[in-house]
């Protein structure tokens, strides 16, 4: 049996991604202690430790200085998503030339747990609707690639949240934290260029809580 977060670094290797940073916090150096200097990950690892952050995009934007010129793989270590290329496909059309950011997109499963993401004919991103349980749209996104464009922006937009160190976003976020589904909505209607890469039929799974993660460990010892 695999710690959860060696399916996310088994889908980064498979598409070519040969260095990692793991920003963590203090305390956790169970993570370190596991993966080193990337031996089980299959790739050379650096970790980046902070305090507290105000969610998500604070703690990417801590590696900012080692990242700031380089493409990025992005993915949550407890969350389960395939297939096995996904970010083989999406550094492809990265690669193209022609975006700043391109999401993985999944069919939704929990609207209240999901960021819908729009789409138009050529699947550039027009919208992105957070936990927005009225919404029809059949997508939401579950990982992104992005260049050094949307890694300014995403520096930008953090900094500008700090500085409104009172503000909470409980209403789009249970824990109250800044969700990296707000800095990708911002983005796209900032007019950076944003794909799309779909992959019907698969769903991203949340290993978070652990219902869920006792669940999904029954499957795979079932395969």
């Amino acid at each position: 049996m695999k710690v959860i977060s060696q399916y996310l670094f088994d889908r980064l290797v498979a598409g070519g991604v040969g260095q990692g940073i793991i920003v963590l916090r203090e305390g956790k150096w169970d993570i370190p202690a596991y993966y080193g200097e990337g031996a089980p990950a299959g790739m050379r690892l650096a970790y980046v430790v902070v305090g507290q952050t105000l969610g998500p995009p604070d703690t990417i934007d801590r590696a900012y200085a080692f990242v700031k010129d380089h493409v990025v793989a992005f993915g949550f270590p407890d969350i389960l998503l395939g297939p096995a290329d996904v970010y083989d496909q999406l550094l492809s059309r990265l690669d193209a030339g022609e975006f700043d950011l391109v999401l993985g997109l999944y069919d939704v499963v929990d609207r209240h747990a999901s960021d819908m993401v729009e789409i138009d004919g050529d699947d550039r991103v027009r919208g992105i609707f957070l936990k927005d349980v009225t919404s029809t749209l059949p997508y939401c996104w579950g990982c992104a690639v992005w260049g050094p464009r949307f890694t300014e922006f995403l520096h930008k937009s953090v900094r500008e949240h700090r500085i409104r160190t009172a503000e909470s976003f409980a209403t789009i976020d249970a824990g109250g934290d800044l969700p990296m589904g707000l800095i990708l909505k911002q983005a796209v209607e900032a007019g950076l260029n944003v794909a799309g890469v779909r992959f019907n039929g698969e769903h991203w799974t949340d290993v978070g809580s652990p219902g869920d993660l006792f669940r999904v460990a029954g499957e795979l010892r079932g395969q």
